[in-house]
């Protein structure tokens, strides 16, 4: 377990990373997370991106970029695409319970990959709307 106070300076490090398009940097922060935490800390990578992408949409517009992807006809035939842009709506709205439930249906699937899939489709999605323009989240580190 890394906890929170461990997985605070890594969240910040991938988010850098995913920013400015360093990739390999931001697959070994993953990789750290992965081979030294557990479901808790994965969760806390998850919620922090989520914080992320609400902080530089400024709370209210969280659901406008994702609401493409939630609307019928327009759902992403990935399933992990989907749940992720789901987990972010959730998140927005303030639902921890879905986040939650979310989280664990990947978690729980019975083969890792799926946790795997929905992690990588998560920071695939922060990654492209942060990029897109959206402020550095990661403004107040040191």
């Amino acid at each position: 377990m890394i906890g929170p106070a461990g997985l605070g300076p890594l969240v910040g490090d991938l988010l850098d990373h995913l920013v400015v398009g360093e990739f390999d940097g931001a697959a070994a922060v993953l990789d750290h997370v992965v081979q030294h935490g557990d479901d808790a800390d994965v969760y806390g990578l998850c919620i922090a991106a989520a914080e992320a992408v609400r902080t530089a949409l400024q709370e209210s517009a969280l659901d406008g970029p994702l609401c493409g992807l939630l609307t019928e006809g327009s759902a992403p035939a990935d399933p992990h695409r989907l749940a992720v842009a789901r987990f972010l709506a959730a998140y927005g709205r303030g639902d921890r319970e879905m986040t939650v439930a979310l989280f664990r249906s990947a978690a729980e699937a019975g083969d890792p990959r799926v946790l795997t899939e929905f992690v990588c489709a998560l920071l695939a999605l922060v990654s492209g709307l942060l990029r897109a323009g959206l402020t550095n989240p990661c403004t107040e580190r040191t």
